[in-house]
């Protein structure tokens, strides 16, 4: 999913024109505590509350890829009640339906990434992030082109930083098999704003994207974008990562996902006004399909120095 820009709460797209978002990087022990600190002062400050949860969320994904397993159980917990609790104060602030739909989209819990970016969009229509995030969804998930190209069309007219939609068309057209159209996509994204292939799913890249061939084998060596195009993957001849943890990982993230349910659905029980959409938590779940490591796992850590 595509990285976004925040103002006062809201969830925009970042414009041609505007400055360039400093880069995503791992917060430190330092950096997380003086978030929290801001947050204990004012807990009912929303703003705070996102940047702290994007913080313990950064962390949790640079964990998970050092394999400090439990210490990413511990803080994607601390993100998304974080993101919850911004909802609590906020019932209409789109921006913690996107994060958490990109932290579902990371989990292979694509049903829930699309119900999540719905919601952001029910929310605040008139913002293009959720509309060009959808139109990243339904690739993945295999959907239509024309219905893609439809929700994409719809960022466009709301403004969406146009490289964002060049690199949706890219995708779109390497998953259907155009490899040169969307080697052309790919071109004219890097040349309207190279920093939108510097983060993917909130985690940068582990090595620059400079060009299609990049593009194509970060994607099939991440969990968060090759396991959603292993056919494009297997015609690019390009092996698909896929995220292997234990079992017990995968059952944590799943009552971390329940619990999420359960405090939604109390929240907007009281703002059916609002229109959204929330999985009950009492319906069947069951984890998503990735294979498990029967690995031992490492103690949790705490944010480097």
């Amino acid at each position: 999913m595509r990285r976004i820009a925040l103002g006062l709460g809201v969830a925009v797209a970042l414009a041609a024109h505007a400055a360039p978002e400093p880069p995503v990087t791992t917060p430190t022990a330092a950096e997380i505590a003086s978030l929290e600190h801001a947050r204990d002062k004012r807990p009912a400050d929303g703003e705070r509350r996102g940047a702290l949860a994007l913080a313990y969320y950064r962390y949790a994904r640079a964990a998970f890829d050092r394999h400090e397993l439990p210490a990413y159980e511990d803080y994607l917990a601390r993100a998304i009640k974080e993101w919850v609790e911004m909802l609590r104060i906020d019932p209409e602030n789109p921006e913690p339906h996107i994060y958490m739909g990109i932290a579902s989209a990371y989990q292979g819990r694509i049903e829930e990434t699309l119900e999540s970016l719905q919601n952001a969009r029910v929310l605040e229509p008139r913002s293009p992030v959720a509309y060009t995030n959808i139109a990243e969804t339904l690739i993945y998930m295999g959907r239509d082109a024309r219905e893609v190209e439809t929700w994409l069309s719809r960022g466009e007219r709301m403004g969406a930083n146009p490289a964002i939609v060049e690199l949706n068309f890219c995708l779109l057209r390497w998953r259907d098999g155009d490899t040169a159209s969307a080697a052309r996509r790919f071109n004219t994204a890097a040349k309207l704003d190279p920093s939108v292939v510097e983060v993917w799913n909130e985690a940068p890249v582990s090595k620059p994207i400079r060009a299609f061939t990049d593009l194509t084998e970060y994607c099939c060596g991440s969990p968060a974008c090759g396991p959603y195009l292993e056919r494009a993957c297997q015609k690019s001849e390009l092996e698909v990562a896929r995220r292997e943890v234990p079992e017990e990982t995968v059952l944590r993230e799943l009552r971390i996902e329940m619990e999420r349910r359960r405090e939604l659905e109390r929240i907007y029980q009281k703002r059916k006004d609002l229109d959204i959409r929330v999985s009950k938590p009492d319906d069947e779940a069951t984890p998503p399909a990735t294979p498990a490591s029967p690995a031992a796992e490492p103690q949790a850590k705490e944010p480097p120095q």
